[in-house]
């Protein structure tokens, strides 16, 4: 696989915030790369960098194996993307903006070209209705066409399904499904909606106050072998010497609050539970942290406990 996105040692900082923290991490060719953290971790201004948005204080960026600020020209062209909400104009049709923004990009398409670009996004019908009377989610497919309208090898999605219902969110799923599977496109997604990045990411990187937590591939972090059990019983403290000089030994992590946690493959769980019964421990709570989301809250709520999940 060929590296399409090369940070190393990324930096940025306003005055006495960090809000990049020596970052690095890798994008190859066809990811469909989730960049996932909370408000204020990171991602919005790391994305600006890729886009010269906004200099580093320190760090390298690579894009196609070229300095991003010694070749800016020649790499940008070969990059579409949405930040936040795309910019179009209300007034002038879906077809109209398309043609617009193509011709400031020094490209001159067909009306057959315009309406392909259109039908791929789900806006053929309405391509000659202004934008103004579209949906919130209509517009962030607009501002999709957009930015694929010079055929862009890499696409860069801030947010893309922000402040959409639920059919919204649906229809920018399938969107990204298909320039990934049929378009053969690399795309790098940031996002809140953590069961949507579970549907569409390759691989992942989990990043909290500008520094990276995890990277991956999805199919890795997700490995059934590696489900993390979530155990709460009557008397912790007895249960756990129990587990402890038991054939279970080896699954006890790291003790966190006042739950124990197991780490083993899903289909021992029901062995386990038998165990528990037969041993006369009496559970109050079983359960398996195997989501996205489970997993999200557990590494940037307690960044000490990454170990749990990846070793």
């Amino acid at each position: 696989m060929h590296p399409v996105i090369s940070v190393q040692h990324l930096s940025k900082e306003y005055k006495n915030i960090h809000a990049v923290n020596d970052l690095s991490f890798t994008v190859n060719e066809g990811d469909v790369y989730g960049f996932l953290g909370q408000n204020g971790a990171g991602k919005s201004t790391t994305i600006r960098m890729l886009l010269t948005l906004v200099r580093p204080t320190a760090g390298k960026i690579e894009l196609f194996g070229q300095n991003l600020f010694t070749h800016r020209n020649k790499v940008l062209r070969n990059i579409g993307a949405v930040i936040e909400n795309p910019d179009v104009y209300q007034y002038l049709s879906a077809c109209n903006n398309l043609k617009l923004f193509a011709r400031m990009s020094g490209i001159h398409p067909t009306t057959n070209q315009l309406m392909e670009q259109l039908d791929m996004v789900g806006l053929k019908d309405r391509a000659d209705d202004k934008v103004q009377t579209y949906s919130q989610g209509m517009r962030q497919r607009l501002g999709i066409a957009i930015a694929l309208i010079h055929d862009p090898q890499l696409i860069i999605l801030d947010e893309p399904t922000n402040g959409l219902d639920p059919q919204g969110i649906a229809d920018i799923r399938n969107l990204i499904l298909h320039l990934s599977r049929n378009k053969k496109k690399t795309l790098l997604i940031s996002s809140h909606l953590l069961s949507e990045m579970e549907q569409v990411a390759t691989r992942l990187l989990i990043i909290d106050k500008g520094k990276k937590l995890v990277e991956g591939n999805a199919e890795t972090l997700f490995d059934p072998a590696q489900t993390v059990i979530e155990l709460e019983t009557l008397n912790n403290e007895a249960a756990r010497i129990q587990l402890s000089n038991s054939q279970w030994q080896q699954a006890l992590q790291p003790q966190r609050n006042d739950k124990i946690l197991m780490k083993m493959h899903r289909d021992q769980i029901p062995e386990l539970n038998v165990w528990l019964v037969q041993n006369d421990i009496r559970v109050v709570g079983l359960q398996s942290r195997h989501s996205l989301e489970d997993y999200f809250l557990q590494v940037t709520n307690g960044t000490q406990h990454v170990a749990t999940f990846t070793n």
